[in-house]
């Protein structure tokens, strides 16, 4: 019961997460883009200084998983990325091997129906072409294992068996934010869990640029000091939480197409 409160939780996240978009907020344009990196440029640097990326996404925004799909050649040439741990649920990694051997195509894998862009399909191509490892960390419904914690261990669990190994892990942008300060009770985030392994969060910023391209900056005090994003209004924090003290870096994409 306590996995599908957490998917009921995360359904109603994302229809408020929705409902916000559009709102009133700051304008990235008023940021100094002329100091961003394009994404690709951005998560290669942080790649190569750091083990893990940890890199949010929104399920039903096509851009983020199109940056994703788009940045995983040079980070697996330049970065050395060799492992890409996925929210899909752990019994499906029979299948992803089946995938990955050429044995059955990619919709041969059980993916929630709350993530409709079909780009993400095509970040799991393009890591098989890559022959990258493919991890399914995600928990099944039910499971008496919260879903943050039972992600967190199957990343540790294999990163401590492949410690030769780099790895991205993309998954809902709420849980790779860390420190959180919640108004209620709240049980910690998958970055929280990571937290005393040498990882990098980034999360992306949906509808924050008039242009055509996505942008990264990490975020810093003098570009980001008081800054919200529809994300975290959507979510259970105290007043004060700011995307300053939850992540280390953004992406800021383009319009809804």
């Amino acid at each position: 019961m306590g996995q599908l409160r957490d998917y009921i939780k995360e359904i109603v996240f994302y229809l408020a997460l929705v409902a916000m978009v559009g709102m009133p907020g700051m304008n990235a344009f008023s940021l100094d883009l002329e100091l961003a990196d394009n994404p690709t440029a951005y998560l290669v640097n942080k790649a190569n200084k750091k083990k893990i990326l940890l890199i949010g996404t929104h399920h039903r925004n096509a851009y983020i998983h199109e940056v994703i799909a788009n940045s995983l050649p040079t980070l697996a040439e330049q970065a050395k990325i060799n492992t890409i741990f996925v929210e899909i649920p752990s019994s499906q990694q029979p299948n992803i091997d089946r995938f990955c051997n050429g044995l059955i195509e990619v919709d041969g894998i059980w993916v929630h129906s709350i993530v409709t862009s079909p780009s993400f399909l095509k970040i799991l191509n393009q890591a098989r072409d890559l022959d990258m490892n493919i991890i399914a960390m995600d928990a099944d419904v039910p499971s008496p294992v919260n879903r943050d914690k039972w992600m967190s261990e199957k990343v540790i669990t294999y990163m401590e068996q492949h410690p030769d190994e780099k790895a991205i892990v993309f998954v809902g942008a709420r849980h790779v934010l860390k420190g959180l300060e919640w108004a209620f009770s709240h049980a910690p985030t998958l970055a929280d869990h990571l937290s005393t392994y040498d990882t990098f969060s980034v999360v992306p910023w949906p509808d924050s640029a008039d242009s055509d391209q996505a942008v990264a900056m990490d975020i810093t005090p003098t570009k980001f000091e008081g800054v919200s994003l529809p994300l975290l209004r959507a979510m259970n924090l105290k007043p004060h939480v700011t995307i300053l003290t939850v992540a280390d870096g953004i992406i800021l994409l383009p319009k809804a197409r």
